[in-house]
């Protein structure tokens, strides 16, 4: 890993922490002295694979902070509005299932408590 790699990689951080955090300054300071410091408290690691290990990290940090985190200001008492970027990755949602009776929903439920694992509901398992 080459000093190049991990200047490039503290610079791409505070890019991203300047696009995710735009607005909102006591954000983008802690999220910028925590950069800081993660880098400072790093500064002496000289083994190859360490550093290896640590630019990954950044790496993964930097991909993470581009694609899930997104602002939410409050509009008013019961309103909030959300800024998200081109890049934010969306998430699929559950559609929304008619073919179940609310007592097999809140069975499934109950059984998913219990067990840990979500099940099928009786209507599929007929299939």
């Amino acid at each position: 890993m080459s000093k190049r790699e991990v200047l490039k990689l503290y610079k791409g951080l505070h890019r991203t922490v300047q696009s995710v955090f735009k607005g909102d300054i006591p954000a983008m300071c802690a999220a910028r002295d925590k950069i800081c410091d993660e880098f400072n408290k790093n500064r002496k690691v000289s083994s190859e694979t360490s550093i290896s290990e640590l630019v990954n990290h950044g790496r993964e940090v930097n991909q993470i902070l581009r694609e899930t985190v997104i602002q939410i200001k409050k509009v008013d008492t019961e309103r909030y509005q959300m800024k998200i970027r081109e890049e934010t990755h969306m998430f699929e949602n559950n559609p929304f299932r008619e073919d179940i009776t609310e007592e097999e929903y809140k069975n499934a439920n109950r059984r998913k408590r219990k067990s840990g694992v979500c099940e099928e509901s009786p209507s599929q398992q007929k299939k």
